[in-house]
Formats: structure tokens, sequence, C-alpha cells
């Protein structure tokens, strides 16, 4: 296992999306991540792993961690952030780094196209419709989410974009794969990390994941389904699922 893991780092260096910006000196080095120790990656049952709390089962090219419940009435701006990012506009929080998260989609079967948006740009420390009118839609690898949660003894499961109302067609979000785009490098940062963005429905090419259906561009059409989002701070468990993974041997 080790072999794949340390090419997966490899591959978070070279391939992860990273804007043209040509002030960034020609000399500018790569942001290679630290590598864990062997420890770090456990097996915890045949063909499942543990790497800092991401569970990564490698035969259903599924990745799942925890999360809790941090937004769940008004408009939204990302169904998952890291705990210490914008939570006030994201209906989950967890502790997992988002760096973390894409080495372990690597680690799965992720492939990576780093030309895919070769000419995204990091959006303004305040995404507003501005930016929003000239953002191009972000390409990447279709990728499910999915959301578990225990209530009233009972174990319920659905689909994360069941949780999100689109107020311009009076329905829930139509349900589908979301994008993996995997973030952008700029001046030697995984800016995942420094944004702490995981899975947005607003453009924003710093976040790991994006909604690319109709409207990814308004800023005012989606929002919590307060009926159906289950009581703040509620734990849950999510999960990234591969819809065309890429499998390679170790």
């Amino acid at each position: 296992m080790i072999r794949p893991f340390l090419l997966a780092l490899a591959l978070l260096t070279q391939n992860t999306n990273t804007p043209p910006d040509q002030s960034a000196p020609p000399d500018a080095p790569a942001p290679p991540p630290t590598a864990p120790a062997a420890t770090s990656l456990k097996e915890v049952a045949p063909g499942v792993f543990d790497y800092n709390g991401i569970r990564l089962d490698q035969k259903n090219h599924r990745v799942t961690f925890p999360a809790t419940v941090s937004f769940r009435q008004g408009l939204i701006e990302y169904v998952m952030v890291n705990e210490k990012g914008k939570s006030y506009e994201s209906l989950l929080k967890t502790a997992i780094q988002p760096r973390d998260l894409h080495v372990a989609m690597l680690l799965i079967g992720l492939k990576e196209d780093a030309k895919a948006n070769a000419t995204a740009q990091p959006p303004p420390s305040a995404i507003d419709a501005a930016y929003l009118q000239t953002a191009p839609k972000l390409k990447g690898a279709p990728v499910l989410l999915s959301v578990a949660w225990s209530q009233d003894g009972k174990k319920k499961e659905m689909p994360l974009e069941s949780w999100v109302f689109n107020r311009e067609t009076n329905r829930p979000m139509s349900p589908g794969p979301w994008t993996y785009n995997g973030s952008l490098i700029d001046h030697g940062v995984f800016l995942a990390d420094e944004e702490l963005s995981i899975a947005a429905v607003i453009t924003d090419p710093t976040a790991l994941v994006n909604n690319t259906r109709k409207g990814y561009d308004n800023e005012d059409i989606w929002q919590a389904r307060e009926e159906v989002v289950p009581p703040l701070d509620t734990p849950v468990e999510i999960s990234f699922t591969l819809a065309e993974p890429t499998t390679t041997k170790p």
C-alpha cells in the first residue's frame, strides 16, 4: 500500500490545478505536501484504510469521514467546509483537512487533469455577483456526495444535494454528481488548505468540489432545506464516491 500512497502524494504536488500566474517567479517551488508517517495510513478492514480520520474504501472508490451540521436555515454558498472555514454559510463543517481529503481521493482512483481549469483564477475574498458572472464553469471528475446520520434511533442516508433547495426552480437541487475540480495552487499554496473550503454550491475554484448544475453562478438561489436538515451540531457521516473511477495498479 505504501507505493500508491507515495504516488498520491506526488500527484498532489504535480497535478493539482494551477492558475496561470505570470507574476510568480519561474523557480517558485511547488507546494510539496509534508509526507505523513506510514502509521498515518492504517488498514482497518480488508481493503479499507484509515488516513487521518478519513476511511478509504478502494474497492468501491469511496472515502468517508465525519462532519456536523453547522447551518440549516437561509442561503448557503457551501455544503461543506473545514470547521475553521466559512461555516456560517455552509451546511456542514468537518475537522478533516482539505489536503488530506485530496490525497485520500487520489488513493481511491481519482484521475486529475492538470489542464482542465488552467484559466481559473482565485476568487475575491468575498465571492459576489460580479465575480460569478465572469467565472468559468469548472471541470473535473464526477463525484457523488452522500450524507448519513441517526434520527430517532434509525439510520438515514441520502444524497447531499437533497439538503439543498433551489429557489429559482422551487425544487430541491437536482440529483446527480458534483464536480471534483481539486482546488488551485497559487504562489506555492494549495488554496483549499488556505480557504478551508471543500464543497461549494456557487463557483469557488479554491474548493475541492463544485456544483456545476444550472445556477452555479447565482448566489441568490441556493438555500438549506430546513425541513430535511437535522438539528445544528448533529453528527453525520459524509461519503465521496467516484462516479467514473480510474484504478491504477500498485
